[in-house]
């Protein structure tokens, strides 16, 4: 389970993205703006093993959240949800 502590803080988020892994699933937050023009939290998730960049777009779950205190505890929340929801896709590692 991803902690909001795991997560990070907001200045991380200003700098760099952040990325990690519970077992087969894969995920990636960064600030992002969104299309009017507001900072948003952007996150995907997607089954491993592999890296963002070698999975195709169709293949990820996107989600945003403001860029807020409370919008990365959602997204922390949202990644959790996923995982649990679909144990079947990322409760066990696959070696490939």
């Amino acid at each position: 389970m991803l902690t909001y502590d795991d997560a990070l803080n907001m200045n991380y988020y200003k700098k760099t993205t952040f990325s990690g892994w519970m077992e087969n699933m894969r995920f990636k937050i960064t600030k992002d703006t969104s299309d009017d023009g507001e900072d948003i939290f952007h996150a995907w998730i997607w089954q491993g093993p592999y890296i963002f960049d070698l999975v195709p777009a169709e293949k990820k779950i996107e989600h945003t959240e403001p860029f807020t205190e409370d919008g990365r505890k959602a997204t922390v929340d949202w990644i959790n949800k996923e995982f649990d929801s679909h144990l079947d896709l990322y409760g066990k590692k696959v070696c490939r």
